[in-house]
């Protein structure tokens, strides 16, 4: 998978797609609309939503069409590492039916190819319809890489509105990649999403995720460590007010010798808002030397806010370090009230202690001072107010 590329930003060939989401056809007929019962989606009340407001039937497999060949969208080059990317995604794919849901219905797939330096893409979905979205981001063999990708929704009435959203990183051996994933949304929107992390040999790969706003979100992030010497971090903040639920599900699994991962993701929650974090750690028989650890943190600024940290592990191997830890709990009275003592008022320590909760996180992303005060400012509002 190597080559000199052009350009950054394809369109994949509609018949190429179409070849694709045929072969997965076979896995898609035996998948169903999930319920409370299925274990991913016990916490997410996917009972609750009306699909006749949200304008379609999900349990209405579209008949795939073939497509003619068309002007093709993706430069010869490009097309020559499409064959192995999409057998990639096919073997690792998570079996869930939104993730097939965002392949089938959705009208291009988007290809990003990575190079060295900073590659941006800003998405905004506008409209009250569904909206199905597929991006695969590409790093080529040793390159360094940064991404910076952001997702907005607008839409045009009160009601609620849904999307689908599958979002790929494939990063070829002897490669690193720093990626700053923020979502922006709307008061309205259901969104399902899958991110899929795909790291080879001797690859490093920094995940960031700051989701803001929504009204319910299921959140899937699948890492599949497939080469000795992988090492994938992630962390983030959600920062929730009003009614907002999250329900983000995090998986590591380690397929090779000499890898490690870890996960150290931070919520806050406020107002009647409700996050659950599920992380799992996976790592199978005859593994040597791996080395896991995932920690979830998490801060309730109001007694009807929710949070809920479910860390699991599944190791099966014995040459390995693991480690896990998870908290749930409120502002420090003691902080709170030294603070106040030192002539600070009320909203002013709860500012401090806020920021000084979710601070480090943002401080150590490898990304400009804009990009970090933007952020600061987008988890500010949402908490404590405007500034």
């Amino acid at each position: 998978m190597n080559s000199s590329l052009k350009k950054q930003h394809h369109i994949l060939n509609p018949k190429k797609r179409f070849q694709f989401c045929n072969t997965l056809v076979p896995e898609w007929e035996k998948l169903s609309l999930p319920t409370e019962k299925d274990e991913s989606y016990r916490k997410f009340p996917i009972g609750s939503l009306d699909w006749k407001e949200l304008g379609f039937d999900p349990q209405k497999k579209r008949e795939l069409e073939e497509i003619a060949d068309s002007e093709n969208l993706t430069e010869d080059h490009v097309t020559g590492l499409i064959e192995p990317i999409l057998s990639l995604v096919k073997e690792y794919l998570p079996k869930d039916y939104f993730t097939y849901l965002s392949l089938m219905l959705s009208k291009e797939f988007k290809v990003v190819v990575c190079e060295d330096g900073i590659t941006t893409k800003q998405i905004t979905l506008v409209g009250d319809g569904p909206k199905f979205c597929v991006r695969i981001f590409y790093i080529p063999s040793g390159k360094f890489s940064q991404i910076v990708l952001k997702t907005e929704s607008n839409h045009d009435s009160d009601s609620l509105h849904i999307q689908n959203v599958l979002d790929v990183f494939v990063i070829d051996k002897d490669s690193q990649v720093e990626i700053l994933d923020e979502e922006n949304f709307d008061e309205d929107l259901i969104q399902f999403r899958t991110v899929l992390l795909l790291s080879k040999e001797n690859t490093s790969v920094k995940f960031h995720y700051f989701p803001f706003g929504g009204f319910r979100s299921k959140f899937l992030l699948h890492s599949h460590l497939l080469g000795k010497g992988a090492e994938v971090s992630v962390d983030g903040v959600s920062a929730l007010g009003k009614r907002n639920l999250k329900d983000l599900d995090m998986e590591m699994h380690h397929h090779a010798d000499h890898t490690t991962s870890k996960i150290s993701y931070k919520s806050i929650v406020t107002d009647k808002s409700h996050h659950i974090f599920t992380g799992n750690l996976i790592i199978p028989p005859n593994l040597k030397k791996v080395v896991a650890h995932q920690e979830s943190f998490n801060l309730s600024l109001n007694k009807k806010a929710r949070a809920e940290a479910n860390p699991k592990l599944e190791v099966l191997a014995e040459d390995v370090s693991c480690t896990h830890g998870a908290t749930v709990g409120d502002i420090d009275e003691e902080q709170y009230f030294y603070l106040l003592s030192r002539g600070l008022s009320p909203e002013e320590s709860k500012s401090l202690l806020v920021t000084a909760f979710y601070g480090e996180t943002i401080h150590n992303i490898g990304f400009s001072d804009e990009i970090k005060h933007d952020l600061e400012s987008s988890i500010h509002t949402i908490l404590v107010g405007g500034k």
